[in-house]
């Protein structure tokens, strides 16, 4: 039977992880490299990695032909191991022949085949969220818009350290 749980990661190179706790703010798990572990399914979240593979063709083409004032392009990828799929942020990462691959930018916390650092090959259909840096603000990042909707009053800090606005 497959895990009930998703393992997600929050911001690529920007900052790290994060994981579920007691009191603690998301800030402090940001700092901590920590993970947050989602139900599988939860909607939100869901709707979330929907968002931002409608989009990925608009991003993939940008990362192609990056503008001057862009840069941090990253994407998150799910890897399986046993009945966990963990999330990781593949940062910086390239195109060849159809197949995406990139350095793993996060440490891996469930999932035990993987390193954070290690060069990993995927399909343009693996990839659930996106981001890019513009002119001080973070684009995209669906996922952490969902996490930050379970924590409101992160929100502007998270707005100020990263520059992300979720709707």
């Amino acid at each position: 039977m497959r895990s009930t749980r998703y393992l997600v990661c929050l911001v690529a190179t920007f900052a790290l992880p994060m994981a579920e706790s007691g009191a603690e703010t998301l800030m402090d798990r940001i700092e901590r490299d920590e993970l947050v572990v989602i139900p599988r399914g939860e909607p939100d979240m869901a709707a979330a990695m929907r968002r931002a593979r409608a989009s990925l063709p608009e991003f993939l083409a940008l990362a192609r032909k990056p503008r001057p004032s862009t840069s941090g392009f990253a994407v998150k990828v799910g890897i399986r191991d046993k009945d966990d799929v963990e999330y990781f942020w593949i940062a910086p990462f390239t195109e060849q022949n159809g197949r995406f691959s990139g350095r793993i930018n996060n440490t891996p916390r469930s999932v035990k085949t993987v390193k954070s650092g290690q060069t990993y090959t995927f399909a343009e259909r693996e990839v659930v969220d996106w981001l890019y840096q513009e002119h001080g603000k973070m684009i995209g990042n669906y996922t952490a818009c969902v996490l930050l909707k379970r924590e409101p009053e992160q929100r502007e800090m998270f707005k100020e350290r990263f520059g992300l606005e979720c709707e």
